[in-house]
Order: structure tokens, then C-alpha cells, then sequence
């Protein structure tokens, strides 16, 4: 199917998003719930939802259109999009739904939606739920069939506990480490269970910005320009290090003990070290604009890099092909299937504090271990028809030593590489470069915007 529009509303792998009160609404809400249900096997539904001021009267809607069509629905109100995905597979519930933009500002939403694993649904199940919601393919019970609403409230209990019973995490190796760590939730979902599961880590934690009231206080988007503030508490409280979560804690930055804040390519660096020590060896899976640092780090180890289209669904299923014991997304999202096959930042948090007290290093020692790479990461309006053939042709002009045309265009030269393609959750195209030094990475950054302009004509 890849990206549609339909009424200002963002179609993509990842489910459907708009601004709320213009894309998104409840009768929309409702339409796509419907749909949802009516590509689903039988069976009940899974919901939760981030911390967002619209998510109350969408989440509602979204019930309410699942027990219409005569589905049970398991209610877990607010919670991470990681947590809602794992009880879909604990609750053997038919799917689920969460409803979430994620990194989005505030005035967005979406609903995420998730087939039996608790995975977001296949390429060829989106295409099935966009055609049931454009030509209303769904249908109603009638009152004695109506669905019922079940509360199940341990849903961040077991997330937590699922976390701690992983044999990759020593709680009491952990502990002795006696961590003093800030945390900022950014008000989102993650405030439900991140101080929770670092205390049960033994660490010292202290919250910033963990109610639950959807008060984003700054941009969503966990990278390292939008952390200043737990950056200076960090120093203030003489921590070890700070972690940032995004409104749906499936993606996580990090602040070291310096109070430096980290580029969130490096997450996924920590977490990909600490399992490839600790497992049996394995191809890494991640996206084509993930850092190369991953293959840095994977080289450690004898271990390949296997590179799928941005997404995490993308990520995924070629993470169960490869039998991959790590992979991910270097906006911060961990991926470790012995949990669960999906982004999570609490995970992040519990492997890279293992990874610490393991090495006995403070974060930035850790990270001062490995090479530097200059990243950048930019975006243009889309001024016109995105073609990877014509992109392709222009961005050959450059000398590339090879182009993937996958997703979108990426042109590899022997010193980085930049690529460009249209964002799955925005209507941008979004512009990322990396090599060894600043210079050549801004030189990379702007010769992709001008062959965009070109492409374009203007």
C-alpha cells in the first residue's frame, strides 16, 4: 500500500495519524476501529493509550466501535506502546490498538494497530484495513451480542517483571552499582512504570516530568537538541547518567554522567554491545538510516549487519527471517525479541545500566570507547513528486560508491553516506547524513538537499 492520504490522514505501516480535530477525530477514530475489527481474527482486543489530551475521547471511541462489533475489549488505559504490545501476546487477544503518535507534537494522534503477536499489522493487512475504512466494510451486533470492557491494571506490572526475569539482566549486579539516575518521561506514558522498574534495579531515581497529565514540556522527539533541561539536572544532582523517553516509551535517549546529552543513535550502540556479549552470536538488524556505529560495534563480535526499510514492522520481520538476537532503529528504539519483538525504551534503560555495571564504566567511559561519527539529521517540506528513479539519477552525479533504492534513495560513498526519503509519520522528506567529521557530513547533507531541489525545480 505504503503512505496514502485520505482526508489529511497519514496511512502508513505504522497505523494512521493526523492532527486531531482536522485528520483525526472520533468519528474517524471509530471508522478505522471498525475496519480494524473487521479484519481481525476472532477474539478480544487489547487497548492502552499515551498520555495525550485528545486520547481519553479517542480511546473511547475505539471501545466503543470494538464492542459494537461484538469484541471483547481489555482495557489497560494509559500505557506504553511496548507494554500494550506485550499483553496482546500474554492475553492471547486477537489484536490491539494503541492510540498514540509517539515523537509527534502534541496536537497529533494516532491509533497503532497490532495483529495477534502484538506486532503492528503486516503491509497486506493495511492494505485489508484501508479498503475496509474507505468503502465501510464492517458490520454491527446487535444489543445481546454487544462486546464487554474488561480493566486488566497489571499491565505495567508485568512489563516490569518481564524485564527483570531476563536472563540478560543481573538485578542485584545492577544494584550494587547503586546508580543515581534521572529520568524524564516527558509526562507521556512511560511515567506509569520507568521509575518503578529502575527502582526495582536498585538505582537511586529521580523523576522529571512524570505525570501523567500529557504535558509535553518540550519537542517529543527524544534526540539530543530537545534535552537540555535533563542534561543540566544531571549535573545538578550529580548523577550518573539521564534517560529521556518519547510520549509512548518505545524510543529512548540518554544524557551521560558529564551532562552530556547523547545522540539517541547511541542507544541502540549500548544495547547491541551488552546482548552480543552476553548471547550467542547473531546478524544485527536495523534501518538503512541507522549509524554506522552498529557495524563498528557488530565487527566486535564477528557478528553481520542486516539493513530494511525505515519502520519498526520492517525491522522486525527481518528480525524473525535472520533469527537477529538484537536489532533496532537508531532513533532510540531497542528491539530484543527474548522480551518481546518490538521497540521498547524500558528495556533500553534495563541493558544499558547492565552494560555499565557489567564494564564497571561510567557512560561517557563506555562511550568514549568508541569510534565518532557525525550524524545529521534534517528535513524539507515535500515540494513535489518523490521519484528514487529520478533521485537516484541525480544523487549518481555525487559518486557514490553504491545506491540503495530500497527505501527511498541512500547513496553510500567510500567516507558516509546520506539518504533521503518521505517520512512515514510527516509530510517531509527527511534528509540523513553521517560520515567521520562534521565537514563531510554537512557537505553530504547539503548536496542531498540540492538534489532534491533539483528533482523538484526550484
Amino acid at each position: 500500500m505504503g503512505e496514502q492520504t485520505q482526508d489529511k490522514l497519514l496511512f502508513s505501516v505504522a497505523g494512521a495519524r493526523g492532527v486531531v480535530g482536522k485528520g483525526l477525530n472520533v468519528e474517524v477514530a471509530t471508522r478505522l476501529t471498525l475496519a480494524f475489527s473487521a479484519i481481525l481474527p476472532p477474539g478480544p482486543v487489547v487497548v492502552g493509550r499515551d498520555t495525550r489530551p485528545s486520547g481519553k475521547s479517542l480511546l473511547c471511541a475505539v471501545i466503543a466501535a470494538l464492542t459494537a462489533t461484538g469484541r471483547e475489549c481489555i482495557h489497560l488505559d494509559i500505557a506504553t506502546t511496548p507494554t500494550v504490545e506485550m499483553m496482546v501476546e500474554k492475553l492471547d487477544a486477537a489484536g490491539g490498538i494503541v492510540v498514540t503518535a509517539s515523537h509527534n507534537p502534541v496536537e497529533w494522534n494516532a491509533l497503532k494497530f497490532l495483529d495477534k503477536r502484538g506486532i503492528f499489522i503486516t503491509k497486506s493487512d493495511s492494505e485489508r484495513l484501508y479498503d475496509a475504512y474507505t468503502d465501510s466494510k464492517y458490520q454491527f451486533v446487535d444489543a445481546a451480542a454487544t462486546g464487554k470492557i474488561t480493566a486488566y491494571e497489571r499491565g505495567a506490572r508485568d512489563h516490569i517483571d518481564a524485564i527483570l526475569g531476563l536472563h540478560t539482566i543481573d538485578v542485584d549486579r545492577i544494584a550494587r552499582r547503586s546508580f543515581r539516575v534521572v529520568v524524564d518521561c516527558i509526562n507521556g506514558a512511560g511515567s506509569v512504570m520507568a521509575a518503578e522498574l529502575l527502582q526495582a534495579l536498585g538505582a537511586t531515581v529521580i523523576e522529571m516530568n512524570c505525570k501523567t497529565d500529557g504535558d509535553f514540556y518540550r519537542d517529543p522527539e527524544p534526540r539530543a537538541e530537545n534535552l537540555r533541561e535533563l542534561a543540566d539536572r544531571v549535573k545538578v544532582e550529580g548523577a550518573h547518567l539521564g534517560f529521556a523517553l518519547d510520549p509512548d516509551a518505545d524510543r529512548l535517549a540518554l544524557v551521560d554522567d558529564n551532562g552530556k546529552a547523547l545522540s539517541e543513535e547511541l542507544t541502540l550502540a549500548l544495547a547491541v554491545d551488552q546482548v552480543l556479549e552476553t548471547e550467542k552470536k547473531g546478524p544485527v538488524v536495523v534501518n538503512l538510516s541507522t549509524s554506522a556505529l552498529i557495524d563498528w560495534v557488530a565487527s566486535q563480535y564477528q557478528a553481520t549487519v542486516v539493513r530494511t526499510p525505515v519502520g519498526e514492522a520492517h525491522v522486525v520481520d527481518r528480525m524473525s527471517e535472520e533469527r537477529a538476537p538484537i536489532g533496532g532503529e537508531g532513533n532510540g528504539g531497542v528491539i530484543y525479541p527474548e522480551l518481546h519483538p518490538g521497540r521498547d525504551a524500558l528495556l533500553g534503560m534495563a541493558l544499558i545500566l547492565q552494560l555499565l555495571a557489567d564494564r564497571e564504566l561510567s557512560l561517557s567511559e563506555q562511550v568514549g570507547r568508541y569510534p565518532v561519527f557525525f550524524m545529521s539529521k534534517d528535513k524539507l517540506a515535500l515540494g513535489g513528486d518523490f521519484s528514487p528513479k529520478k533521485i537516484s539519477d541525480l544523487i549518481r552525479g555525487l559518486g557514490p560508491a553504491r545506491i540503495d533504492a530500497s527505501d527511498g534513495v541512500k547513496a553510500i560513498f567510500d567516507d558516509g553516506w546520506c539518504h533521503l526519503r518521505v517520512s512515514n509519520t510527516e509530510g517531509m522528506v527527511r534528509i540523513i547524513a553521517e560520515s567521520l567529521t562534521e565537514e563531510r557530513t554537512a557537505t553530504l547533507s547539503a548536496s542531498a538537499r540540492s538534489v532534491l531541489n533539483t528533482a523538484w525545480n526550484r
